[in-house]
């Protein structure tokens, strides 16, 4: 006597009776319309597969912001890429004082006022032969200024009486200031520094409009203004260019 479960079931349209060697094995499902995979879908090949341990990328994993090869991304300092130099300002005049002094020089670009003028103003270690001639042509030219202000004084007091002297005592004022600007002045140039040279170049040209005045009047000033303008044009000589490189 059959049972409803051995009655044949009705085959679908289409479909193949199971072959004797293509019976599915036990479990198996048949796949269903909503699993079918999605159109253009490609089974992973052999040759494409990730390799043993490949883990695929999470969020919590992501690179931080300023990770190497960002837009923007700054390396840290002293951070060097094979083949590539080293991040860093670029090179430039090296702003250290010249070699050769016998004590710590400020470095060249900045005032450089301490409390050792004393020791620095007396050593010339070092300085090439014109820089410490036109060094000391400075000096000179500072003491005589002062000395032709003293002398100046003297002179008006004997032709004009004690009205000028006044006058003469403001100028000794003046000539001390303008000593003390020159002595300061070359002892940074002794130390190399190239604003100081500017400014004394500007004072060698001014003293040499006044020596001009002062052959006509013969004012014994010219001394001081004939020592400005000789260490100014000895500061220039090839051989001192070699202290401001």
């Amino acid at each position: 006597m059959s049972t409803p479960d051995d009655a044949p079931q009705p085959q679908q349209p289409g479909s193949q009776p199971p072959q004797p060697g293509n019976v599915p094995p036990a479990g198996y499902q048949p796949p269903q319309p909503g699993n079918a995979p999605p159109a253009g879908y490609q089974p992973p090949q052999p040759g494409n597969a990730p390799p043993a341990g490949y883990q695929p990328p999470q969020p919590g994993n992501a690179p931080p912001s300023g990770y190497p090869g960002q837009q923007g991304y700054q390396p840290p300092p002293g951070y060097q890429q094979q083949g590539q130099p080293a991040y860093g300002p670029p090179a430039g005049p090296n702003p250290a004082p010249p070699a050769g002094l016998g004590y710590a020089a400020p470095p060249r670009n900045v005032f450089g006022l301490d409390n050792r003028i004393a020791y620095r103003f007396r050593d010339t270690t070092g300085v090439p032969q014109p820089m410490v001639v036109s060094y000391w042509l400075w000096i000179a030219a500072a003491v005589l200024g002062v000395l032709a202000s003293i002398v100046n004084i003297f002179q008006l007091r004997d032709i004009f009486g004690g009205l000028m002297v006044g006058a003469g005592v403001a100028s000794l004022v003046l000539s001390l200031l303008i000593a003390a600007v020159y002595m300061f002045m070359a002892i940074r140039l002794k130390e190399g520094s190239r604003w100081a040279r500017l400014v004394l170049t500007i004072l060698g040209v001014l003293a040499a409009f006044s020596l001009l005045f002062q052959l006509i009047t013969l004012n014994f000033s010219l001394i001081g203004s004939a020592a400005a303008v000789a260490a100014a044009v000895m500061m220039w000589l090839p051989e001192s260019q070699k202290h401001f490189v």
